[in-house]
């Protein structure tokens, strides 16, 4: 029976003829070096329920050392990058989406929170030869930023150019109050 599992590795530059002097397939690496166990084991050490913490809330996120540890099968995600600014008479958040297409985009104010979502998609072509890692991420994504008070949001304004979101919330200046007082009245 054949045991040698290099010919199952999805990583094709992985599957090099690896034969010895001998004729005999060599052994696969297959142990993490140490520097990258010892990470793992400082990490876990340090806090072992912030770990698992992060981990119950998304098990596929590579932080820390646990990116290096799980290498390639780390799944790569999308997730853009945003500024926001307060320019005085408006917040000003800018998003970057590079190969997003302006309809997989949608923006809307909900509960005082800015939400962006979207999806990155991914090119189905797929070619094996030549390839040896891909880290393009994609999928789809959800940022939410909480916003002050004062935003008007009948003049929210939002354009999209060249990969790049630029969402300007103009502010009213006083806060729209929730609060109001009540008068105590003597009686039943």
């Amino acid at each position: 029976m054949d045991t040698d599992l290099q010919k199952w590795n999805p990583f094709r530059f992985l599957r090099k003829d690896r034969t010895s002097a001998n004729g005999k397939a060599k052994p696969a690496d297959t142990v993490a070096p140490s520097s990258e166990r010892n990470d793992v084991a400082r990490l876990v050490h340090a806090d072992p329920w912030r770990v698992m913490h992060e981990f119950l809330n998304d098990p596929y996120a590579g932080f820390g050392a646990l990116d290096r540890w799980f290498g390639d099968f780390a799944p790569a995600r999308f997730q853009p990058h945003i500024d926001v600014v307060d320019e005085g008479d408006a917040l000003r958040v800018t998003a970057e989406l590079p190969g997003v297409e302006r309809e997989d985009l949608h923006t809307t104010v909900e509960n005082g929170t800015l939400v962006l979502r979207g999806e990155k998609k991914q090119d189905v072509r797929s070619e094996e030869k030549g390839c040896y890692r891909l880290e393009r991420a994609y999928g789809a994504f959800l940022r939410t930023v909480p916003l002050p008070e004062d935003i008007d949001v009948d003049r929210v304004d939002a354009r999209f150019d060249k990969g790049v979101l630029n969402v300007r919330l103009p502010r009213t200046g006083t806060a729209r109050s929730t609060a109001r007082k009540i008068e105590i009245r003597q009686g039943k």
